[in-house]
């Protein structure tokens, strides 16, 4: 079977970087779609039902989260394998439970991603040997290991400004009733949005919500 896969990123010189790397070093695998954002991810895979998708976790429309839930009824045969920034453990393991089947940080080297993706077409996890340390921790302590919520790869203060923020108040407002300035308000939205994959005011109401921080 040829080894297609499907890049998701929204960045165009990271989708450039990958499909040079994996042309010059997988001969046996075939580049067949590039993503900028998540509705995309879905379209394409559905359209090329690839073997692979290569996936990053921030992007537009819907986070790589989101695309990992709505994958199996999208592509139920394509692999996931997250390449992203972010490696703290929520993220991690929320999206090993959603059916990730790797996980490297973008600042992986060349070998181990080609590593990844040999080993996940083999029919083989792969994980990042500092995301793995993360998972045997999670095994240990089983009282951390449930999946996390959103709430959990929050800090105290980004889930103060997600409630007011899905209240209504404008960010001076949440400035003011948090005591803090109107930048360190953006700056925490901002922060919160990028950890939750979310990209507009709307989609971050839903979720406030959905986490019953504030009445439908």
């Amino acid at each position: 079977m040829a080894a297609t896969i499907v890049l998701a990123d929204d960045h165009t010189l990271v989708r450039e970087g990958l499909r040079g790397l994996i042309e010059a070093r997988m001969p046996e695998a075939t580049i067949v779609a590039e993503a900028s954002n998540g509705i995309e991810t879905l379209q394409l895979c559905r359209q090329h039902q690839p073997v692979l998708l290569l996936l990053d976790i921030s992007m537009p429309e819907l986070g790589g989260l989101e695309v990992l839930a709505e994958l199996p009824s999208i592509s139920p045969d394509t692999r996931a394998i997250i390449l992203s920034q972010h490696s703290d453990r929520g993220y991690v393991m929320r999206a090993l439970r959603l059916g990730a089947k790797g996980y490297l940080p973008k600042k992986a080297l060349a070998r181990d991603l080609v590593a990844a993706l040999r080993a996940v077409l083999q029919g083989r996890t792969y994980l990042d040997p500092s995301v793995a340390d993360l998972v045997v921790q999670a095994a240990i302590t089983p009282g951390d290991a449930e999946e996390p919520s959103e709430l959990a790869m929050l800090t105290a203060r980004e889930r103060e400004v997600l409630k007011l923020t899905a209240e209504g108040f404008t960010a001076k407002e949440v400035a003011d009733r948090l005591g803090i300035s109107m930048h360190t308000a953006n700056r925490h939205r901002a922060n919160l949005m990028e950890k939750l994959g979310i990209h507009s005011k709307a989609d971050l109401v839903r979720l406030a919500i959905r986490l019953e921080l504030v009445d439908a």
